[in-house]
C-alpha cells in the first residue's frame, strides 16, 4: 500500500491534525454552506477535497488553478496554439476550395452563386419533410 505523506497506513494511528482559519465574506460563506450541504458535504469535508486537490496537482499549478477557477484559468501554450491553428483552418476554408477546383481543372467563375442562407434553411426543411413523408 502507498503511504501518503502524513497519513499512516497503521490503523491505531491518527496522523496529526492542522487547523485552518480562512477569512471570507458572510454571504458567501452562507451560500457556499447551503451549496456544500446540499451536495451531502460539510465544509470541513470541502477543505480536506480542496487540500487533497492541490496536493493532486501540486507539479502542475497551471491545472490547480484551472480546476479551481475554470472562467478565469489562463489558457495553455498548447491550448492558445491549438485556437490558432483552428482559425487559421478556417480563414484557408475558401482558398482550399478554390484550389481544389483549379487542381480537378474547374474554374471558379463557370460555378454559380451560392445561395442565400435562407433559402439554404428552406430547402433543408423541404427535405426533412420529405423525408419524414409530411411534404
Amino acid at each position: 500500500m502507498r503511504r501518503q505523506a502524513g497519513l499512516s497506513t497503521d490503523s491505531g494511528h491518527k496522523p496529526a491534525q492542522s487547523q485552518v482559519n480562512a477569512r471570507i465574506d458572510a454571504g458567501l460563506k452562507s451560500a457556499g454552506d447551503a451549496a456544500l450541504a446540499a451536495a451531502g458535504l460539510t465544509p470541513t469535508q470541502a477543505v480536506r477535497m480542496l487540500w487533497s486537490l492541490a496536493v493532486r496537482y501540486r507539479d502542475e499549478p497551471g491545472k490547480l488553478r484551472a480546476a479551481l477557477d475554470p472562467d478565469s484559468a489562463e489558457p495553455s501554450a498548447d491550448e492558445l496554439a491549438e485556437r490558432r491553428r483552428k482559425v487559421e483552418v478556417a480563414h484557408q476554408g475558401a482558398d482550399l476550395i478554390e484550389a481544389f477546383y483549379r487542381e480537378i481543372g474547374i474554374s471558379s467563375d463557370n460555378l454559380p452563386d451560392p445561395l442565400p442562407y435562407e433559402e439554404l434553411r428552406e430547402l433543408a426543411f423541404e427535405e426533412r419533410m420529405r423525408e419524414r413523408g409530411l411534404w
